[in-house]
């Protein structure tokens, strides 16, 4: 279960981060608003959300998905290209921190978020490495996860 729809772990931002870069469903997003209710977010865009059963996408207009983000306090609606840098910071955050192997990490940011091509000049270190990672023999892995680590280190430093 996604840990963004328990309460405990309610995280606007991350939710329309996921939502805008396109990972997170249509139909999910009436649990969310319900979900932001409970946690104490409020306005007219969430209590309409909420109150949607069996949804279909076109009972979705994007205005009121924008008003509910803009409800729970996301200056929404947010750029593909933003919500990608949001959606990598997390995950490098994540491995750096230990959560997740720097080449998976890489490799998820370079083919997902980045789509396979290097056009985001914040993440194109991390993209290269990836990319050189992919057919490099073992006794370069080292070097490899190490000038990951700086990248990742580099891009933080950045997104700060």
């Amino acid at each position: 279960m996604n840990k963004d729809l328990n309460t405990g772990d309610f995280n606007p931002a991350r939710l329309a981060a996921l939502y805008y870069f396109g990972d997170l469903q249509y139909w999910k997003l009436p649990g969310i608003a319900a979900n932001a209710l409970v946690n104490g977010y409020d306005g007219v865009a969430l209590r309409k959300l909420a109150g949607l059963n069996d949804v279909v996408q076109s009972d979705l207009p994007l205005r009121d998905i924008d008003s509910a983000f803009q409800e729970m306090g996301v200056a929404a609606p947010i750029p593909k290209s933003e919500a990608a840098l949001i959606l990598a910071t997390e995950a490098v955050k994540g491995a750096i921190d230990g959560d997740g192997n720097v080449f998976d990490v890489a490799t998820h940011i370079r083919i997902h978020l980045c789509g396979f091509e290097n056009s985001m000049p914040e993440l194109s270190r991390i993209f290269a490495l990836s990319l050189e990672a992919t057919h490099a023999p073992r006794y370069r892995w080292n070097a490899l996860e190490e000038g990951l680590r700086a990248a990742m280190s580099s891009f933080l430093s950045g997104r700060n």
